[in-house]
């Protein structure tokens, strides 16, 4: 009787162990590098078999192959990104993140630890070609209706504009909608982002207003404050830019004029 109990306890055990207790651990295995990303041309969007392309994507990847892990995409909200860090929901915001910038008044690089700056952005102003005349210098922004991703640099930005009323929108892609619909007189983007769609397909009839331009970006990948990610990632980075995968990446998705590794983000 007494080896029949034993047999039953090791049993129950052992599905416990399979069942049970491994869904109470991290959801996140400590071998897997996850990533909290938006759709975003060229840095990270979806095939049409659902896997993730892109710049970012790609670069990740490679990133996690030097700290020997394995990585992972999650699609978030974009205002929700710090919930989701700080959450243990995702280990990285690695999705075009601005890290000299400001949500609510507060400097992002007091939210988030930052990594070495990897890209320089811009943002710009998008606007119906038919419109262009009106967009001469940035008093000619005043008053006007505006559109930008919630919890952007661009929503920051525009929201800093005297008499502007601001619409936010989930993602940079429903920006340039908003303005073609003529829901808004402009929109305030990456300018990464509008050079790829400006002028092209659906929004033949957008354009980047050039005789406005904003403070330069720093692109850089986001952890939780503390996070021992951070300088383990750094010097995968590093590694990448010395053995000229970081550029073999940033020419096949047509970035090597703006990709530079920057130690110091300012």
């Amino acid at each position: 009787m007494k080896k029949i109990i034993s047999l039953i306890l090791v049993l129950v055990l052992g599905v416990f162990s399979v069942f049970g207790l491994s869904s109470c651990g991290n959801p996140n295995p400590e071998d897997t590098l996850v990533c909290g990303v938006t759709i975003v041309k060229n840095l990270n969007e979806k095939n049409a078999d659902g896997t993730w392309t892109g710049f970012d994507t790609e670069f990740a990847t490679e990133v996690a192959k030097l700290l020997g892990m394995k990585v992972k995409f999650v699609e978030i909200t974009w205002e929700q990104k710090y919930n989701e860090v700080n959450s243990g929901a995702i280990d990285a915001i690695w999705n075009g993140f601005t890290a000299n910038s400001a949500d609510n008044g507060i400097d992002r690089s007091e939210l988030v630890d930052f990594s070495y700056g990897y890209m320089l952005n811009q943002q710009c102003i998008v606007v119906k070609a038919e419109n262009l005349e009106q967009f001469t210098s940035l008093d000619s922004l005043k008053n006007k209706t505006a559109t930008a991703e919630t919890g952007s640099a661009g929503q920051s930005f525009a929201e800093g504009i005297e008499g502007v009323t601001v619409t936010p929108v989930p993602t940079q892609q429903n920006t340039f909608m908003e303005v073609k619909s003529g829901a808004v007189q402009f929109a305030v983007v990456d300018i990464i982002l509008a050079q790829n769609i400006c002028g092209q397909g659906d929004y033949s009839d957008l354009v980047i207003v050039e005789d406005i331009e904003l403070e330069s970006e720093i692109y850089a990948v986001g952890f939780k404050k503390g996070s021992e990610l951070t300088a383990k990632v750094n010097q995968a980075i590093k590694t990448l830019e010395e053995n000229g995968k970081l550029e073999e990446l940033a020419v096949k998705y047509g970035f090597e004029n703006v990709v530079r590794v920057m130690e110091t983000i300012e």
